[in-house]
């Protein structure tokens, strides 16, 4: 009796001191690891049926006044999108048509396209500090056919060696996206191995900073998932401070050879409303980068992000704009990209501005070797040309992500018009160097719980009559079908 007496009591000043640090310091623990449930006030007989019904255990250390909490049991969840979208495009639409009502009835792209996709996700935390957690995704079509080249060597019966074009059917349309371990050591060192995503940058629609992830932000979708690598991360807490160190060991997962292991590291200071990022990343035969980023908010109303870059040379295959589009790479030269953008929000106009200028210093100062490439690659693909070695000069640019230097994208969303079930948002994006614009307009209409509609056009148009590009016009109907998350 005296024992569970001095439980209730040690529960007593659990719940005080909780009450007392909830608005200052936050369990670091669910900052880091995630904390998704809620906290509820429970008698100790309701605490005792709820833990035989979760599988959670309660533990006391009446000696030491601690207490901990503990669960075996595993969160599943996930969510299912299912859309079917009506598109079409007309290319090349601001040239004068001989025949314009047969160029309009016969567009280039008229697509009606299901998209049915599912990601499923498991969340297991068997002991405390310790997390287990695993997400994987499946998209329509669910079998996929991959295209390449087989590479014949040299030999009495080839020469010359041969490229030979190869398919490959039935391959599963699934991912692993994240897969990872999460443990820590006295709320100071806190540890993830696996593969999962990394938060290193400020940039909404362009983050120079991410060195890390191996997918970049995509314009038109800021807010998206982008995919990590596998990684060692390592965040260190200095005690009584608002600073924070993160570490990164990034094993190579092609050759996995030692050396090319890269490193990374970054410091984060609070100043008030401001924080500042420091760090570096660097890889065995790679151009080193030191990067720098910062964020807060003027007037606690417009938030403002900033990156900063910095390398010396660059990991990209340039190509000059000559008859044989002669690559050659630049490895002793500094470069620099930059980033500066701003966001506000109105709450009682439901307005939501955002806007943001990028400088690539690994971009075409002019594009059009770049844009040579990417024309010929499509006509070899449109023919099935797979074993085309434009194809491969055409992955050198893909790998660039931006060809050109000078960005400009912003948008506006309007998230009540008279009602929430209706709303409408507008995308712009100007490729200075590549003197091309494009505009995105949405409109959204909740129709109904299970039911919802997005619709508008799509224009891309040159800014110069020296631009590469001749432009396409884009209309899409989509309707959301049901789905959710579970």
């Amino acid at each position: 009796m005296k024992k569970i007496a001095a439980l209730l009591v040690v529960l007593a000043l659990a719940g005080i001191g909780a009450a007392q640090e909830a608005d200052s310091t936050a369990s670091l623990e669910d900052e880091l690891f995630g904390g998704d449930t809620e906290a509820a006030v429970l008698t100790p007989e309701e605490a005792n049926a709820e833990s035989k019904k979760e599988g959670m255990s309660l533990h006391g250390d009446l000696k030491n006044v601690s207490l901990s909490l503990e669960s075996k049991a595993v969160r599943i969840g996930g969510n299912l999108s299912s859309e079917l979208t009506l598109g079409y495009q007309w290319t090349d639409p601001y040239r004068k048509k001989a025949d314009a009502k047969k160029a309009f009835l016969n567009p280039a792209i008229a697509q009606l396209r299901p998209t049915i996709g599912a990601n499923l996700f498991f969340d297991a935390r068997p002991v405390q500090d310790l997390k287990l957690y695993g997400k994987f995704m499946f998209e329509f079509p669910f079998e996929k056919s991959l295209n390449g080249a087989l590479s014949v060597p040299k030999s009495p019966l080839a020469p010359k060696g041969a490229d030979i074009p190869i398919s490959v059917n039935g391959s599963p349309n699934m991912k692993i996206w994240e897969l990872y371990t999460d443990f820590s050591t006295k709320d100071i060192a806190f540890f993830r191995f696996g593969k999962h995503t990394v938060k290193w940058g400020t940039g909404y629609f362009y983050s120079p900073a991410d060195v890390i992830n191996l997918s970049r932000i995509d314009p038109e979708k800021p807010t998206a998932d982008r995919e990590g690598p596998v990684s060692l991360r390592t965040h260190i807490v200095i005690p009584r401070t608002q600073y924070n160190i993160w570490l990164y060991l990034l094993p190579d997962t092609e050759s996995f050879k030692p050396q090319y292991t890269a490193g990374a590291a970054k410091a984060e200071l609070v100043f008030g409303d401001w924080e500042w990022g420091i760090g570096g990343w660097y890889r065995y035969e790679k151009a080193p980068r030191l990067i720098s980023t910062l964020s807060g908010s003027i007037a606690g109303k417009v938030a403002v992000f900033a990156e900063g870059v910095f390398a010396w040379g660059s990991d990209v295959t340039y190509y000059k704009d000559d008859a044989a589009l002669t690559a050659y790479t630049v490895k002793n030269k500094p470069f620099f990209q930059a980033t500066l953008g701003g966001s506000y929000t109105h709450a009682d106009s439901h307005t939501m501005l955002a806007m943001q200028y990028y400088y690539n210093g690994f971009g075409y100062t002019d594009t059009k070797a770049a844009d040579r490439i990417t024309d010929a690659a499509a006509a070899a693909i449109k023919s099935k040309s797979y074993s085309d070695p434009t194809l491969g000069k055409y992955g050198d640019i893909t790998a660039m992500g931006n060809k050109g230097q000078h960005y400009i994208a912003f948008t506006i969303s309007q998230n009540k018009i008279g009602t929430e079930d209706l709303t409408a948002s507008l995308f712009q994006q100007f490729s200075i160097t590549e003197k091309e614009g494009m505009t995105t307009l949405s409109l959204n209409w909740n129709i109904f719980k299970f039911v919802q509609m997005r619709t508008g056009p799509t224009f891309s148009y040159p800014l110069s009559s020296s631009a590469a590009t001749k432009g396409s016009i884009g209309y899409n109907l989509s309707f959301k079908l049901g789905g959710g998350k579970f």
